[in-house]
């Protein structure tokens, strides 16, 4: 049983971190969700090193529990620890893989990087290509990346794709100044066959492909189309081309944790946990804005069902139209180029925006079987729990279950 606060007993958490990125910021926007919705909290950011004189005097002051939002050294875990307040940990260090790390039995936060891998993986195929590369985290042994590239190259290979070209683990003095390394990258990207789709396991690394390719005159989506994580705008936009990214949400992870700290602050004994961050969708950019077939007129034609897809007068002819062949020619060289008719593209496509805009919008049904160019509400949904064995409410409901 959890014990009740006294009304008096308002939590004093602190939250230790030296720097926010987009995906901590997003992560302790649910932190303060949840606070706002079942609180009131007293919130302390704890931002500059070194904390350790400050972190002796935390439970003195009246600290009921710590937000452990950095990858904390040994000794910093170990003086985290030695408080004695229930603590949550946001990011978790490679270090906290192993039983030994002071903060391996609190409750965390981890991305899903196999799922992010896999969707790295259906939207390359998804556009057609059959080249892969995947570049890892300048630390090679990095978990998080690792798992990535695992995710990507399973789904890669039970599409029937068994080869994925893996840039090598990077020195020392690589790993300092990317200086260094810009030149080894350069010569690798030139080496590989063209096109290739690439995936990089963060925005970061992206950007450092997307630059590489730039300086090798490698030409960015045509000969290698270049995918990230986390859609850090600051990141993608800033990249030359713009960088494509796979989009997380973070915050539904960081109002359960913080959910999971109050009971703890309450007193309740409970497990360790791990809370997980899915990937939602990739944002596609220039870096990955082209299809990898050789038609170029079916190019033309996927393009066009893209852009007219919501128009629900959208219809083949339209499409041969465009490339300017007759409505038969279209069907076969659109069937040989794709493996779909026109009309499983159109329709392809509409369930896509649908499902996107099931999870991520208020929009009832019927708003937004016009915006995805569906004339017939009730044709919408026999085609969408034949397509996905679900119904659209139960596919929203799943897709945002969150708090």
């Amino acid at each position: 049983m959890s014990a009740e606060r006294k009304p008096s007993g308002i939590p004093h958490v602190v939250i230790l971190t030296s720097t926010i990125v987009k995906g901590l910021h997003d992560m302790l926007q649910g932190v303060l969700q949840y606070a706002q919705e079942n609180g009131p909290w007293r919130i302390y950011q704890q931002e500059n090193r070194p904390w350790t004189y400050r972190l002796r005097d935390l439970k003195q002051w009246g600290c009921t529990g710590i937000v452990a939002a950095d990858h904390h050294s040994l000794p910093e875990a170990r003086l985290i620890a030695a408080v004695g307040v229930p603590v949550v940990v946001l990011l978790q260090p490679h270090a906290m893989r192993q039983p030994s790390y002071p903060l391996f039995p609190n409750p965390c936060v981890l991305w899903d990087s196999v799922a992010i891998g896999s969707m790295a993986a259906r939207y390359f195929l998804e556009r057609h290509h059959t080249r892969f590369a995947f570049v890892g985290d300048t630390h090679s042994d990095t978990y998080w990346s690792l798992e990535r590239e695992q995710g990507y190259r399973e789904t890669l290979r039970t599409a029937g794709h068994p080869t994925c070209l893996t840039y090598g683990p990077c020195t020392a003095a690589e790993q300092l100044d990317w200086a260094v390394e810009r030149v080894r990258m350069q010569a690798w990207l030139k080496s590989l066959p063209k096109p290739i789709a690439l995936f990089a396991p963060n925005d970061r690394r992206g950007k450092q492909a997307l630059d590489a390719c730039l300086d090798a005159g490698i030409a960015v989506p045509d000969e290698v189309a270049v995918l990230g994580v986390d859609n850090d705008e600051w990141i993608c936009e800033a990249a030359v081309p713009t960088l494509s990214s796979i989009q997380c949400d973070p915050r539904p992870a960081g109002y359960r944790i913080a959910g999971h700290l109050d009971r703890l602050m309450r007193g309740e004994r409970m497990r360790k946990q791990e809370y997980r961050v899915e990937p939602i969708r990739v944002v596609t950019r220039q870096s990955t804005e082209w299809f990898a077939i050789a038609d170029k007129q079916m190019v033309q034609a996927l393009k066009f069902i893209r852009e007219a897809a919501s128009a629900p007068t959208l219809r083949v002819s339209d499409v041969a139209r465009v490339c300017g062949l007759s409505r038969r020619a279209t069907e076969i060289r659109f069937k040989n180029a794709t493996g779909r008719t026109v009309r499983e593209e159109i329709e392809h496509v509409r369930l896509e925006r649908l499902r996107a805009l099931l999870a991520e919008t208020d929009l009832n049904i019927g708003e937004l079987a016009v915006r995805c160019g569906f004339a017939c509400e009730t044709h919408l949904g026999r085609v969408f729990r034949k397509r996905f064995n679900t119904t659209m409410g139960r596919f929203r409901t799943e897709a945002r279950s969150r708090p």
